[in-house]
């Protein structure tokens, strides 16, 4: 795959909802220099730390998120497809206490 193509410095992932979210994500972090998130499929919505109010993303569009900023997943749709593209292809998430 990519990761394997680009010696681990680029990733893509095809993310795909099987099954309801039943409650959020939890205000977390990736240690990652870029991510970038497209919606192929249904809707997800995002908070982020210092942007107020919710960030909704519907199929054919997409979002790229700084690096190491806070987010947390509020909802989706059941029938959720993303592509995630990150940079680096590993990477680690990291959990943080919720601030609303």
């Amino acid at each position: 795959g990519l990761a394997t193509a680009t010696d681990g410095k680029i990733g893509i992932k095809h993310i795909r909802a099987i099954m309801p979210l039943p409650t959020a994500t939890g205000w977390h972090w990736h240690d990652m220099t870029a991510h970038y998130v497209y919606v192929l499929k249904g809707w997800i919505t995002f908070r982020f730390a210092g942007v107020e109010g919710d960030v909704n993303v519907s199929a054919g569009s997409g979002l790229s998120q700084p690096a190491g900023v806070a987010h947390n997943v509020v909802a989706r749709s059941d029938d959720l497809e993303v592509l995630e593209i990150n940079v680096p292809a590993q990477y680690g998430t990291w959990e943080l206490p919720d601030h609303e």
